[in-house]
C-alpha cells in the first residue's frame, strides 16, 4: 500500500497537516518524541483513500510518496481525478 512521509527540509512546520488530520479524525500526522518535535505521518495514513493533507499543506515538496519519492505537494492532477474531484481552476 502507498504511503506518504514529510520531507522536513521542505515542511515549513506550519501544522496544517497535523489540524486537518486531526480535524477528520484519521490522526496520522503525528508529532515524533524526538528533542526537535517533528511531525511525522504514521500508519494509520490512509493514502491514496484520503488526500486531505496534500490538498491543504502550503509547502511545495513537503510530502511526498515513500515508495517512488515523488512529491505530491501541490497535489498532482491525477490526485483529483482518483476521487471524481474537479481539477482547481
Amino acid at each position: 500500500m502507498p504511503a506518504l512521509k514529510i520531507d522536513h527540509q521542505k515542511c515549513t512546520e506550519c501544522r496544517m497537516c497535523y489540524v486537518v488530520c486531526r480535524e477528520i479524525d484519521i490522526n496520522a500526522v503525528v508529532v515524533s518524541p524526538t528533542s526537535q518535535h517533528l511531525f511525522e505521518i504514521d500508519e494509520r495514513c490512509t493514502y491514496p483513500g484520503c488526500t486531505v493533507c496534500l490538498m491543504y499543506c502550503p509547502a511545495e515538496g513537503s510530502i511526498v510518496e515513500v515508495e517512488s519519492g515523488r512529491s505530491m505537494v501541490p497535489p498532482p492532477p491525477e490526485v483529483w481525478r482518483r476521487r471524481g474531484a474537479a481539477l482547481p481552476v
